[in-house]
């Protein structure tokens, strides 16, 4: 064990030694039905981050409540939730108590800083206000020549991360990372850094409970200067990555500010990435909201990074999606073909069958963590659509939950509940969908989109969500008029690596599937 891990090991034991010590040994969360835990150090941590781990999450949602209460370390108790009532709650009527994990926020503004996905409360809605414009279906109509262009321009080899990263560099920052020329992918030092952030941070989780302390050291050049001592080549590395993601950002930001102030790029007329429009919105914007420019360097950061991994992911699944169901993708190949080859935004996003692929997949499969992370900044009382019974046998239509309590918002789980999608939840039927709804689902769930959970609800809901659906449409009306996927390797295990699931064979990324050119 080296000097930096043992002193991260021995702070970790104070800092949560000390926070348990000060709750009481037993807690009001022990009532509620949740799994044995193996480990009082861990809790249910490991099986919770295992990437393949899906056999645990399974359980969860299958086998206890749609409230479950899961230990971390320590024995601290959280409360793995999807029930309707309770997660409205969370996300709608209670929200300003149930926000970002203080470990997120401050890990987010390690990474990227001061942003949407680093702050709460009044600041978080300043970033919103500023930000949501950019994705209106008014600015995304403009975007879709766009997403035609780099669609067609695909390279199989290399199916679908290089693509979902120029989709969000060329109509985000109007910036191309790749030129999507077969064999010539380009090694762009912000894209390389991009894809490699995330995955040496979560190497560095243990550092999550400390991150809120090292944010508050009050510089920034005497916080460099402490990381800098630690002996961690690996947090060297990240800082490095930091650097880099930074000054790129930083960069393209302050030439499309030259570009606005010589007149080369006028906002008003010109403006067709979300950074221009972001620019728009911020200069419009009253003084008190009005973003800095280090702001709009994180947000735009922010935003391509979730953009491109998740994105990536989904149309990764749907092309897995579609060599497993032949018939599928027949239908949506024969509406595709029975189209025009470039159509407009309005009539892209109408194709019905199209859309009902899309919500069934985004459904079953969606492209994040199982979870999603709040605390309750107070004490508060939960309310349940479904009554539960207690490990001590009563029946219970609230749960007090303490200051303090992790909550684990469970995506997955609510879009796979029998309870509110039926007994055929499991199962992949886009039929199950009728002009953007369910026909069949009678509960009401807080999501903004088509009653799921997958881009979360309330007022921290993705603001993205129409982009990623047009990105996913786009490049599927593209492939199927040329390309037909069938015999998907059986040994594709889909993992959860990092953030999101990711497809691989043996361990090593990869979807292996066979792409047959179409004569059409």
């Amino acid at each position: 064990m080296s000097s930096f891990t043992f002193i991260c090991a021995v702070l970790l034991v104070l800092v949560y030694g000390i926070r348990t010590l000060l709750r009481c040994v037993s807690s009001v969360l022990d009532k509620i039905p949740g799994p044995p835990s193996k480990s009082w150090l861990t809790g249910h941590l490991t099986q919770f981050y295992d990437p393949d781990g899906w056999a645990f999450q399974k359980d969860l949602e299958e086998n206890y409540g749609q409230v479950v209460r899961l230990h971390g370390l320590f024995g601290d108790r959280g409360l793995y939730v999807f029930d309707p009532a309770a997660l409205h709650s969370i996300l709608i009527k209670d929200q300003n108590i149930y926000e970002e994990m203080p470990k997120f926020q401050s890990l987010n503004k390690l990474l990227f800083g001061p942003g949407i996905f680093s702050s709460i409360g009044d600041d978080h809605r300043k970033y919103r206000k500023i930000m949501i414009p950019a994705f209106s279906t008014a600015n995304l109509r403009g975007m879709v020549p766009q997403f035609y262009d780099v669609a067609e321009r695909l390279d199989l080899n290399a199916i679908l991360c290089r693509t979902s990263l120029e989709l969000i560099g060329r109509t985000g920052i109007g910036y191309s990372f790749d030129s999507m020329l077969p064999g010539k992918e380009q090694a762009n030092p912000y894209a390389e850094a991009l894809r490699a952030l995330f995955p040496v941070a979560f190497k560095l989780s243990v550092l999550l409970p400390l991150l809120p302390l090292i944010l508050k050291i009050p510089f920034p050049s005497f916080r460099r200067f402490m990381i800098n001592l630690v002996p961690s080549p690996m947090l060297h590395h990240l800082r490095d990555l930091v650097d880099i993601t930074d000054g790129i950002a930083t960069q393209l930001v302050a030439e499309r500010k030259a570009a606005i102030k010589s007149g080369v790029l006028d906002v008003k007329e010109d403006a067709k990435d979300i950074m221009s429009l972001m620019m728009k919105s911020n200069a419009s914007a009253e003084g008190s909201i009005r973003l800095t420019d280090s702001e709009l360097v994180a947000s735009l950061a922010m935003t391509i990074f979730a953009a491109t991994d998740t994105t990536a992911s989904s149309m990764n699944r749907m092309f897995h999606i579609l060599a497993l169901y032949p018939e599928a993708q027949e239908k949506l190949r024969a509406e595709i073909l029975d189209a025009p080859e470039h159509l407009h935004h309005d009539a892209l996003v109408a194709l019905p069958y199209l859309d009902s692929f899309v919500r069934e997949l985004l459904r079953l499969f969606p492209p994040t963590s199982p979870a999603m992370y709040r605390e309750a900044y107070e004490d508060a009382i939960l309310p349940l659509r479904t009554p539960m019974i207690g490990v001590d046998g009563i029946l219970m239509n609230t749960i007090t939950v303490p200051k303090g309590t992790s909550i684990y918002i469970a995506i997955a789980a609510a879009n796979h509940s029998k309870q509110i999608w039926g007994d055929d939840a499991l199962e992949f039927k886009p039929e199950r969908w009728t002009n953007g709804k369910a026909e069949s689902v009678t509960t009401k769930m807080c999501g903004i989109y088509g009653n799921t959970m997958t881009f979360v609800g309330g007022g921290r809901s993705c603001i993205g969500f129409k982009f990623a659906q047009l990105e996913m449409k786009a490049v599927a009306s593209v492939l199927l008029r040329a390309f037909k996927f069938s015999t998907p390797d059986p040994r594709i295990q889909w993992r959860m690596t990092g953030a999101v699931p990711s497809p691989s064979v043996h361990g090593q990324p990869g979807l292996p599937i066979l792409v047959e050119h179409l004569k059409v």
